[in-house]
């Protein structure tokens, strides 16, 4: 009898510990940072040499709930051209940065898994440069033309998500997010040639021109893989 109260009395004693502890684990981690990639799936190995890169940061405000904020960037660029015909100043340009600020709910499946899902607003702006620089002989003689194009992006979107991550670690884990984002869209387009055509008495002919073009649309796009990436809670 005397050890069977000694059990209960442990047991009452260390109930509001472990409670205590269990409440701290799960609270511990008021922040998480993350680095995400966004990976194209069609022509996987031909169309991700560039990837576009973002940081994920979230701060919890309920249990399981999250303010989630996001930047994705992406830059590339080349110089040169494998064609004979193609000169120096070939080349392109392209950079775009878009801000997403959002809320996220999560569930637990397991002790490791859980998914989540939520709704982010955000905006986008980009840029592209692109020029060929082409001198060749035809019929009449040689022949040049420089082709400058120059397009301007602006951007808005809806994005409602879902997301499945697994915890590495307490602090680490790695996570995949699909996204079925309503897209508004501006674009702004310059194209500027200027070509010369010299015939075979000697006389030279200029041809080229300036053309602008101006665009809005509206895009529902289904993104199954939206963004991979590695979470680090602080």
């Amino acid at each position: 009898m005397n050890k069977l109260a000694f059990l209960s009395l442990a047991l009452c004693a260390t109930a509001p510990a472990a409670t205590a502890q269990t409440a701290d684990t799960a609270t511990a981690y008021k922040h998480q940072l993350g680095l995400t990639a966004s990976p194209v799936l069609d022509g996987f190995f031909r169309n991700n040499r560039s990837l576009p890169l973002g940081l994920l940061y979230k701060r919890q405000v309920r249990t399981q709930q999250f303010l989630r904020a996001r930047v994705v960037g992406q830059y590339s660029s080349r110089d040169t051209a494998n064609y004979a015909q193609l000169q120096d100043g070939t080349g392109f340009k392209e950079w775009q940065l878009q801000a997403f600020i959002g809320y996220e709910w999560q569930r637990h499946i397991s002790r490791r898994f859980s998914w989540y899902y939520g709704v982010e607003v955000g905006a986008g702006i980009g840029r592209l440069y692109q020029r060929n620089v082409v001198a060749w002989s035809n019929a009449n003689g040689p022949y040049q033309y420089d082709w400058r194009y120059t397009g301007k992006r602006w951007q808005g979107q809806l994005r409602p998500f879902a997301g499945l991550e697994f915890a590495i670690t307490p602090r680490w884990s790695v996570l995949a997010e699909m996204a079925a984002p309503i897209v508004y869209q501006r674009l702004d387009d310059r194209v500027r040639s200027v070509g010369t055509q010299q015939f075979p008495d000697g006389s030279v002919l200029p041809s080229g021109g300036t053309a602008f073009y101006t665009s809005d649309s509206w895009q529902l796009r289904w993104r199954p893989v939206q963004f991979i990436g590695l979470l680090v809670r602080l």
